[in-house]
């Protein structure tokens, strides 16, 4: 049983648009806000996780069918595919305010990095107690491969499910009204200088 993680650093990828991050992260058109405030995204966290498995299968039985197969072994591996962040070109580049809007989205990758550390942790467990007990009877050796793959499949999406969990967790705790009113505050003359790029004021 291996279980390997690739989980390179987080990109900081090249300014979009404010309205650009708005469809990146598909922001429904009533979602709630303060009264009297214009609603922007000034930076996004996008990640992306796959994760992937082989399988060697032993099996026995007629030559003709039908075998019983089992794992002789198992490689796991939990890949961020994709893990970036962007921020609204409209921001001041390099001043105040994209520190602080940068320093915010480090946040959000931090807990997707934290949390697929601790799935693979998970993954690994639930894996090895498959593993113990996983065999497939079938007409031949490639259809019990292919149980056996499906099998695995079920076992690993409750990991995959508190993944998500855990993720949305972590981001609802750093995507507080009060952390927007924070940011809403910070560094006035960069504030100034957005809402002049935004044409809000």
């Amino acid at each position: 049983m291996r279980v390997s993680v690739s989980d390179p650093d987080v990109r900081v990828l090249p300014p979009v648009s404010a309205e650009q991050l708005r469809r990146l992260a598909d922001v429904q058109e009533d979602h709630e806000h303060v009264p009297g405030q214009i609603l922007h995204h000034l930076g996004l966290t996008m990640s992306r996780v796959e994760w992937r498995s082989e399988i060697t299968v032993r099996s026995q039985g007629l030559p003709n069918g039908p075998v019983c197969g089992v794992p002789s072994e198992v490689r796991l591996s939990l890949v961020h595919a994709e893990h970036s962040i962007r921020l609204a070109r409209e921001i001041p580049r390099g001043g105040c305010l994209a520190r602080e809007v940068l320093a915010h989205e480090r946040r959000h990758a931090e807990v997707n990095r934290r949390t697929l550390r601790q799935a693979a942790d998970a993954l690994r467990t639930v894996a090895r107690s498959w593993a113990a007990r996983a065999e497939a009877q079938a007409p031949n050796a490639a259809a019990a491969a292919q149980l056996l793959q499906d099998d695995l499949t079920a076992a690993v999406e409750p990991v995959l499910a508190m993944l998500r969990d855990a993720r949305q967790f972590g981001h609802d705790e750093i995507d507080t009204a009060e952390e927007y009113r924070r940011l809403g505050r910070v560094c006035p003359a960069d504030q100034r200088r957005l809402s002049r790029s935004l044409g809000d004021g």
